[in-house]
C-alpha cells in the first residue's frame, strides 16, 4: 500500500515547502535563531519530494515486491509522519511569525523557545531518518526494485476476470444483458463516417463482459472479414505493442502496415481498457482515420471524456454501461449462490439478499463476488446477515474485485489520490455536496494555487476528473445536462479503500461499535452514531487535522486540545448547542468551519481570532448576526448564511405565513413576510415570531474582506453603507442579498453589482425588486457573464438588461409576477438550461412556450402557480427538455388544454404532475401522448409512478 502513503506524503510536503519558503518564515527563522535548521529541513524535504515522486509512479497496490517493498513502505510511512510533524511545527512557526514583535517580549519568549527547540529536534529526526534509510539501503533498493512494466501490466486487471481468463470466448456468462447487447449491436451496425463505438462505466460494471458477448456473437461476426481483441498494456509508451498484437491476430504480413490492411478489409477490432487521452492518441496511429470498408472499432474505458474522444465526439456513439436493475441483480446473485438465476428465495433470505444487493448498488462484479463468497457457506439468513456486517473485510480479501478497484486507483495522477481517499471520511450512501468537498480539500492543502485559475476552479476540475474516471458517482438526482453538484462513493469501493485510508491517511472513525483509542497518530477524526453524553475513550487530539461529526457531538470534544485543527465540519450535527463552540477562538489554524443545518443561533466573539479561516458556513441555522470582529478575518473566502433559496425558502416562508401573528396581522405574501422581518412593516422587536431566519445581517466595513468569493445571503438594512461598499469586493463570484430597498440603497446595490466583474451567481431578495429595472446604462448592468440569477420579490416585468445575459444558464424566480412577454424574453436566452417558476412568479392564466424558444432548456419547474389554468407548448419549443415538473397548480384545466402538446418533447426523461388536484382526464391524455415516445419517460403523478418501458 505504499502508493497511498506516497501520494499523501507528497501532498503534505507540498504544503510544508510552501510554508517554509515564505519571506515571513525566513524573518521568523532569523528571529528564532533557527535559520540554518529551517534551510536544512527545506532542502531535505525537497529531496524526499523527488524520491516520493518516483515512488508514486513506480508502485502499485497489487504488485508483489517482497521484502524490498516492505522496506520502502515503512520508509514512506516514516517520511509521511515526519512531514506531518514538520508541517504542524511550521504552522505554529508561521502563526508566531505573523506576530514577530510579540515574540521579542513577555509571553512570546516562551513560545519562541518552544518553537525553536522543536525545529531543532525535528532537524535531528530528519538526520536520523536519512541515516536509517542509508543503513538499510532503502533508496537504492527502491530504485532497483520498482514495479516493472510486466508487474504493472499484471496488476491492471480486467473488469470481471483475472488475466488468465481473458481469452475472448473462454469464459461463461453469468448474466443476460439482452437489452444492452441489442443497443450495442445496433451501434456497431450503424453506417456512417464515425466508426468507433465507446463503451464506458466504472470498474466492475461488466464492460469487457458485454463487449466479449458482442465479439463472440456469430450473427454479427459473420459480416466481418476478421476480428481482433487487444487489451491495452499499462503503461503504454508507444503504439508498437498494440500494432504487434493486431498484426498477429489479423494475420497481417510483416511488409504491410496494420492501418493499410484495415482500410482494405472489413474487420471488428476491440480495444479494451483505454485509460487516458494519451493512450488513445498512440493506439489510433494503428487505425484508419475512418472506416471506408465498414470496419468497426469498439473501445472500453472507465472515463467518459476518453470515451468521447475515442468516438470522435459523436455523442450517440458513446454507450454508458449503467448499474443492473433490481431484477437483473437478483438473478445474477442467485446464479452465483445457487447456480440458478430463477431460484425463489424465502422471505427471510430475500430480506437479507435485498440488503446485500442494496450495498452493491447494481455493480455486477460486486454481486458476483459476494455471491461467490456465499455459494460455499450455510444458506441461512443469519449467515447472510453476518456477511453483510463484515462486508468490507470480505471484499478486501477477494483478489478479483480488489484488483479492479486498486488498478483504478493506481491510474490516478498523484494529486488526485489524496482527494479520492479523503472521501472515505463520509459514510456509505452519503451524498456529498460539491462545495463542501471542494472547500475542505482547499483547507487541507490538497489543491495548490495555480497561476491561471482560482483554487476552487482547479478543485472543480479535480472533482470532474474523478467523476469522469468513474471513481465517484454523480448523485441519483444529477443529470448529465447539468453540473453535478452532489456525488457519492460506490459502497463497494468505499469498503475496500476505507481500511487503507485508516492506515495511510491516519483516519479514525469512532462510533458506538468502536470506542478504543488507536495506537498511532490521528490526523482525521470522524465521530458517528454517538450519544451526546456518552463517555469517549481518551484520545490524543493534538495532531488532528479534521474533525467531522455525523449525528451527535460528544460533550467537550471541541476543545483547545485540537490545536492543529484545520477543518471542523459539524454540518447536520444533532443537538449542537451554542456552548459547544465556546473554544472555537482557540483553534488558531482553523480554515473551514461548517455549521450548516444545525441549531446554532449565536457565534462566539472569539471567532475573530481565527485569522486563517477561509470558510464560514452557517446556512440554514438560526444565526442572524455575525460577531463584530468578523471583518478581521482577512483570509475569509466563503461566508455563507441565511436560508437556502428555492423550495427551502418558499416552504419556510409559507409555513411562517400561515402561523404569522405579528401585531395580530398575518403577512399577506411570502415577500411581505421576508421583508416584514426587516423593517418594511412596523413590527415590535419583542415579537418573537418575527425574528428573521432568512439571512444574516451584513457587517459594516465588509469591504475589508477583500478575499471573499462567496457571500450570502446577507441582509442590507435601510441607511446601511454595505450596498455601496460591496462593489469593492471584486473577487466575488457568488452574491446573495436581502434588501430593504429604498431608492438610495437600490441604486447603490446596482452600482456595486456592475463592478463585480467576476460575478457568476446573483441572488436578490426584496419586497420590491423595481430598483433592478432602473439601470439604463451599460455600466449599470450586471456582469454580462452571469451564469445564475435568483430573484425573490415583486418585479412585474423583467429588467431591460435581461436579454444581454447570453451566458445565463439558470434562472429561479419567486413572487416576481411576470407576464407572458417576459417568458418570451427568457426563451431567447441561448444558454439557459434550467428555469424554475415558483410561488406566484407568473401572473397570467395561460403560460405559453412559443415555437423556437428555450433551445437549450433541460429542466423546467413550475410550482405554486394557483392562477395558471393552461400550459401550452408549441411545436419546436423546448427542443431538448429532459424534465418537466408541474406542482401545486390546482386550477390547471382537467383536459388536454391543461398541459398541451407534450408529445413534441421527444427528449423528455421525466414528467411530474403532482399536488394539482384531481386531474384524471389530463393524466390520461399525458399518458397517451408519452406512450408514443421512442424511449418512454417516467411519468409521476400524485397516485402512481409509471416507469419507463
Amino acid at each position: 500500500m505504499e502508493a497511498t502513503a506516497v501520494s499523501l506524503t507528497r501532498t503534505v510536503l507540498d504544503g510544508v515547502l510552501g510554508s517554509a519558503g515564505t519571506a515571513m518564515a525566513d524573518e521568523a527563522a532569523l528571529l528564532l535563531g533557527v535559520r540554518r535548521e529551517v534551510g536544512f529541513i527545506r532542502s531535505e524535504l525537497q529531496m524526499m519530494q523527488s524520491f516520493l515522486r518516483v515512488q508514486s509512479s513506480a508502485t502499485r497496490w497489487g504488485a508483489d515486491g517482497g521484502g524490498c517493498r516492505d522496506t520502502v513502505r515503512t520508509c514512506v510511512k516514516q517520511v509521511r509522519d515526519l512531514a506531518c510533524d514538520l508541517e504542524d511545527c511550521l504552522l505554529d512557526f508561521t502563526l508566531h511569525a505573523s506576530r514577530s514583535r510579540w515574540l521579542r517580549w513577555g509571553p512570546g519568549l516562551a513560545a519562541r523557545h518552544r518553537v525553536a527547540g522543536r525545529i531543532r529536534g525535528l532537524k535531528a529526526t530528519v538526520v536520523e531518518l536519512n541515516q536509517r534509510n542509508e543503513r538499510y539501503n532503502v533508496f537504492a533498493a527502491a530504485s532497483h526494485h520498482g514495479a516493472t512494466p510486466g508487474e504493472e501490466q499484471h496488476g491492471h486487471a480486467d473488469d470481471d476476470y483475472p488475466r488468465a481468463q481473458l481469452a475472448p470466448g473462454s469464459e461463461r456468462q453469468d448474466i443476460e444483458r439482452a437489452g444492452e447487447m441489442d443497443d450495442l449491436v445496433r451501434l456497431v451496425n450503424k453506417m456512417g463516417d464515425a466508426w468507433v463505438v465507446s463503451v464506458w462505466g466504472m470498474g466492475g460494471m461488466g464492460k469487457s463482459s458485454l463487449v466479449r458477448m458482442l465479439y463472440n456473437d456469430m450473427a454479427l461476426i459473420d459480416g466481418f472479414d476478421g476480428r481482433a481483441w487487444v487489451t491495452v498494456p499499462h503503461q503504454l509508451e508507444s503504439a508498437d505493442e498494440v500494432e504487434r498484437r493486431l498484426r498477429k491476430q489479423l494475420g497481417v504480413a510483416r511488409d504491410r502496415s496494420v492501418r493499410a490492411w484495415l482500410e482494405e478489409n472489413r474487420c471488428l477490432v476491440v480495444v479494451d481498457d483505454v485509460s487516458s487521452h494519451e493512450e488513445w492518441e498512440l493506439i489510433s496511429r494503428c487505425l484508419p482515420a475512418n472506416g471506408p470498408t465498414g470496419s468497426r472499432v469498439v473501445v472500453t474505458t472507465r472515463r467518459d471524456d476518453v470515451a468521447r474522444q475515442c468516438a470522435g465526439d459523436v455523442r450517440e456513439n458513446v454507450y454508458e454501461l449503467k448499474p443492473l436493475e433490481d431484477e437483473e441483480a437478483r438473478k445474477l446473485f442467485c446464479q452465483k449462490v445457487y447456480k440458478d438465476a430463477g431460484y425463489k428465495l424465502m422471505d427471510d433470505m430475500m430480506e437479507q439478499a435485498s440488503r446485500i444487493l442494496e450495498r452493491c448498488r447494481g455493480l455486477p462484479l460486486a454481486i458476483a463476488t459476494i455471491g461467490g463468497l456465499l455459494a460455499n457457506r450455510p444458506k441461512t439468513s443469519r449467515e447472510w446477515m453476518d456477511l453483510r456486517k463484515h462486508l468490507g473485510s470480505e471484499l478486501e480479501s477477494d483478489r478479483d474485485i480488489k484488483r479492479v478497484i486498486t488498478s483504478s486507483y493506481d491510474g490516478l495522477p498523484y494529486h488526485l489520490k489524496c482527494c479520492f481517499l479523503y472521501l472515505s471520511i463520509f459514510p456509505e450512501n452519503h451524498e456529498i455536496r460539491l462545495t463542501r468537498l471542494l472547500r475542505r480539500w482547499i483547507a487541507e492543502g490538497y489543491i495548490t494555487k495555480p497561476r491561471d485559475m482560482s483554487v476552487e476552479e482547479l478543485g472543480r476540475r479535480y472533482y470532474n476528473e474523478l467523476i469522469s474516471r468513474s471513481m465517484i458517482q454523480p448523485s441519483e438526482n444529477a443529470r448529465a445536462s447539468m453540473a453535478v453538484e452532489r456525488c457519492r462513493v460506490h459502497g463497494v469501493v468505499l469498503q475496500i479503500i476505507l481500511s487503507q485510508s485508516i492506515e495511510e491517511n491516519q483516519l479514525f472513525i469512532m462510533d458506538k461499535h468502536c470506542n478504543e483509542a488507536p495506537q498511532g497518530n490521528i490526523r482525521h477524526l470522524v465521530v458517528t452514531r454517538w450519544k451526546k453524553n456518552e463517555k469517549m475513550a481518551s484520545l490524543n487530539l493534538s495532531q488532528v487535522r479534521s474533525l467531522t461529526i455525523f449525528g451527535r457531538c460528544p460533550v467537550s470534544l471541541i476543545s483547545s486540545k485540537l490545536h492543529f485543527l484545520r477543518v471542523l465540519d459539524l454540518e447536520d450535527t444533532l443537538e449542537l448547542e451554542n456552548d459547544d463552540l465556546k473554544h472555537i477562538g482557540e483553534l488558531h489554524h482553523l480554515r473551514y468551519l461548517g455549521l450548516r443545518k444545525t441549531n446554532i443561533s449565536r457565534l462566539p466573539s472569539s471567532l475573530e481570532n481565527l485569522r486563517f479561516l477561509e470558510t464560514l458556513d452557517v446556512q440554514d441555522t438560526k444565526v442572524t448576526q455575525l460577531p463584530v470582529g468578523i471583518t478581521k478575518l482577512e483570509k475569509l473566502c466563503h461566508l455563507v448564511g441565511g436560508v437556502n433559496f428555492a423550495k427551502d425558502l418558499a416552504g419556510k416562508t409559507r409555513k411562517n405565513k400561515e402561523a404569522g401573528k405579528c401585531n395580530g396581522d398575518p403577512f399577506e405574501t411570502v415577500a411581505d413576510l421576508v421583508t416584514g422581518c426587516y423593517g418594511y412593516k412596523q413590527v415590535e422587536p419583542s415579537c418573537s415570531c418575527c425574528t428573521c431566519e432568512f439571512s444574516v445581517t451584513a457587517p459594516e466595513r465588509i469591504e475589508k474582506l477583500r478575499n471573499l468569493q462567496v457571500l450570502g445571503v446577507v441582509h442590507i438594512a435601510r441607511g446601511s453603507k454595505v450596498a455601496k461598499n460591496l462593489g469593492e469586493l471584486t473577487s466575488l463570484r457568488r452574491l446573495g442579498v436581502d434588501v430593504d430597498a429604498t431608492e438610495e440603497v437600490g441604486k447603490d446595490l446596482c452600482s456595486s453589482i456592475s463592478r463585480l466583474v467576476h460575478l457568476e451567481r446573483l441572488e436578490v431578495r426584496s419586497r420590491s425588486l423595481e430598483f433592478l429595472k432602473e439601470a439604463k446604462k451599460a455600466e449599470e448592468m450586471p456582469p454580462k457573464h452571469l451564469l445564475s440569477l435568483r430573484l425573490c420579490g415583486r418585479l412585474g416585468n423583467l429588467p431591460g438588461w435581461m436579454d444581454r445575459l447570453k451566458d445565463l444558464a439558470k434562472v429561479k424566480l419567486i413572487q416576481t409576477q411576470l407576464k407572458q412577454v417576459d417568458v418570451e424574453v427568457m426563451g431567447k436566452l441561448r444558454n439557459l438550461t434550467l428555469l424554475a417558476l415558483w410561488e406566484e412568479s407568473f401572473a397570467e392564466k395561460m403560460l405559453c412556450f412559443g415555437e423556437g424558444t428555450f433551445p437549450k432548456l433541460k429542466l423546467l419547474y413550475i410550482e405554486g402557480m394557483e392562477n395558471i389554468e393552461s400550459i401550452q407548448i408549441k411545436d419546436g419549443a423546448l427542443a431538448v427538455l429532459e424534465k418537466l415538473e408541474v406542482k401545486k397548480c390546482v386550477n390547471l384545466d382537467d383536459s388536454k388544454e391543461g398541459l398541451s402538446l407534450v408529445l413534441v418533447l421527444q427528449n423528455l426523461n421525466e414528467l411530474v404532475l403532482t399536488s394539482c388536484g384531481d386531474k384524471p382526464k389530463l393524466e390520461k391524455e399525458l399518458q397517451k401522448q408519452i406512450s408514443g415516445f421512442k424511449k418512454r419517460p417516467k411519468f409521476i403523478t400524485g397516485k402512481s409512478i409509471v416507469s419507463r418501458s
